[in-house]
């Protein structure tokens, strides 16, 4: 009787309502993070460690030179002026975003801050400040308001879990550093891409009396593709999600109840996704670029040149030290960026990604077939979870699915640069209730990864702080065995699959623990071992192997429990459905 008050009142406080004042206590330590790592160097400041021989500086710079061509420059000369210098290479959307800051900068700072080629290099405090106010306003209205909404929807009834849950997405030292730090719009993008899972799921999984006689809507798949197609059009690195949105997406086409419907609901993604795209690049294809007045180009070659500068193949496999497969093997002894024809390496990096992708997105497409979510969540161990409330098992799968294909990605994908890790780390962070040890050992390796780019920033200091307070915040959100047992973490303990990893001395468990114990013992040896003059890049290569060793663990970590999901989703849901057709 006593463990079973004691587990009642746990529950209960569970339950608690948060007060406001701490909410937004809270929401607002999270903004002035922001603000005080924006005080630290931004990428190229200073010219430090330039990147190209004849521009100045590093993504601050591209980001400010966008503004002051799409403020002055004819909308066909945005994507071909001046290439050399940082010229204009993310989708229009961008472009739009780009000069609408541009006109505020004009106003609000002054017209220097955006002069045509006299402004290049400009930073001025101010303007900085202005570029850093950009970057947290655009976050605080799309992304915050992204995770806060879906956090509501996975934590209906567990209100301070809830609570984490905002916390800890929002907390992320990676995503942090790279937008607010390095500077980068990301989490525009990133939260646009939210929105749209939010808003793709949402009438699959409505709680219905009868779901012969309520089958869910198909709106929120419109809706959700045009935010998803937004979130394209902002940053082609969201091509990421696409596989795994695809597969949703055909499965809930799948799941009508007649051949007519499966191709009515194709039909009209179809027509959303050409319409949106339409809306955004028609412009570009009635404005005639000025340096090709005169000539035989068209319409056509005008929007494909924007598409080469979007997919540069010419640039390699990889930039940087990245974390992935294709770096990792191209040290000695494998060299397998020497060994294979430049020609042909885009086509082993697309036959590999797509090898990789497949898990996902065949789990996904089952999961969209689905008609309805009342069967109780697939990660999901004890009953009292899901009493009383939905489990949205179609948002959690396809959070997870699309951590899974940003992560096939990001491992054999071409063109890949160190900063396309937040693309698995986004809707991953919003999974911390599901399985916090994992998912607290990849957010810390996902920042620990990007360290090599964030010493050519000087941001040592930012990434130390941001990453102590976000260690303290997972010490903090750490909960006993018993409590992981009620949350349903640690489940059923009769398969093997389950003792491997969630059990008390799982490879989940110790895993985590050796890697950590293995990135702090990097960090102490470039600290105090000196680098053999033949070997320069020795530290960003160790980085590079390790780091790919973790995400390919991550990877596998995924497609387990999306398979692991999937098996359990279909069987509860055939035994609803014999039961519903006996009743």
């Amino acid at each position: 009787m006593k463990k079973s008050k004691t587990t009642t009142t746990t529950i209960a406080n569970a339950n608690k309502i948060p007060p406001t004042s701490l909410t937004l206590f809270l929401l607002t330590f999270l903004i002035l993070i922001r603000i005080l790592i924006g005080y630290h160097p931004h990428s190229g400041q200073d010219n430090h460690h330039g990147s190209k021989e004849n521009a100045y500086g590093g993504d601050y710079e591209a980001q400010r030179h966008w503004m002051e061509i799409t403020l002055h420059l004819p909308l066909g000369s945005w994507y071909r002026y001046d290439l050399p210098y940082w010229g204009l290479d993310y989708p229009p959307l961008t472009a739009y975003h780009s000069y609408l800051c541009g006109l505020a900068s004009h106003y609000l700072v002054g017209p220097q801050s955006v002069a045509l080629d006299t402004s290049r290099a400009y930073e001025d405090v101010t303007h900085k400040a202005f570029m850093r106010g950009t970057v947290l306003v655009f976050d605080v209205l799309i992304y915050f308001s992204a995770v806060w909404f879906i956090a509501k929807r996975l934590q209906q009834q567990q209100l301070l879990e809830r609570l984490w849950t905002v916390i800890l997405a929002l907390a992320q030292p990676a995503i942090i550093l790279i937008d607010h730090g390095h500077f980068q719009y990301n989490t525009i993008s990133l939260g646009l891409a939210l929105w749209s899972f939010y808003f793709m799921t949402w009438e699959q999984n409505k709680n219905d009396k009868d779901i012969r006689t309520s089958p869910p809507s198909f709106s929120g798949c419109v809706y959700g593709s045009i935010l998803f197609c937004l979130s394209l059009n902002f940053k082609q690195m969201s091509l990421y999600y696409a596989p795994a949105v695809f597969a949703y997406l055909l499965g809930r086409c799948a799941s009508a109840s007649s051949w007519q419907g499966h191709i009515g609901r194709f039909c009209l993604l179809g027509f959303t996704v050409i319409v949106t795209f339409a809306v955004l690049w028609w412009p570009f294809a009635v404005h005639p670029p000025q340096d090709v007045l005169g000539e035989d180009e068209g319409p056509l070659a005008w929007i494909l040149h924007i598409v080469r500068r979007l997919f540069p193949f010419e640039r390699g496999l990889f930039e940087g030290k990245v974390s992935n497969i294709w770096c990792a093997l191209s040290t000695k002894p494998f060299s397998i960026r020497r060994r294979i024809p430049q020609s042909l390496q885009p086509m082993f990096a697309l036959a590999l990604t797509l090898v990789l992708i497949i898990p996902a997105c065949v789990a996904l497409f089952f999961i969209g077939q689905q008609q309805t979510n009342n069967h109780g969540s697939h990660l999901a161990g004890n009953k009292e979870r899901n009493r009383g409330t939905t489990t949205e098992t179609g948002l959690r799968m396809l959070l997870w699915g699309n951590t899974s294909t940003s992560l096939a990605f990001f491992l054999a994908s071409f063109q890949v640069h160190e900063k396309s890790i937040l693309m698995a780390l986004s809707p991953l962070s919003l999974l911390v209730s599901d399985a916090p040890a994992f998912i607290s050992w990849f957010s810390l390796v996902a920042v620990w990864s990007l360290w090599p780019l964030l010493q050519v920033d000087r941001l040592q200091v930012a990434y130390v702080t941001s990453t102590a307070i976000f260690t303290s915040l997972l010490v903090l959100y750490a909960k006993p065995v018993e409590v992981l047992m009620m949350r349903g973490i640690a489940a059923d303990r009769n398969s093997m699959v389950e003792n491997l990893i969630r059990g008390p001395f799982s490879f989940m468990v110790i895993l985590p623990l050796l890697s950590v114990f293995s990135m702090i013992l990097l960090h102490l040896l470039e600290v105090f071992v000196e680098v053999p003059t033949n070997l320069p890049d020795l530290f960003p290569v160790l980085w590079s192997i390790l780091g790919c060793g973790f995400f390919v663990i991550a990877w596998l970590y995924t497609c387990v429990l999306l398979w692991q999901g999937v098996v359990s989703y279909k069987i509860v849901g055939f035994a609803s459905s014999e039961k519903a057709r006996s009743e």
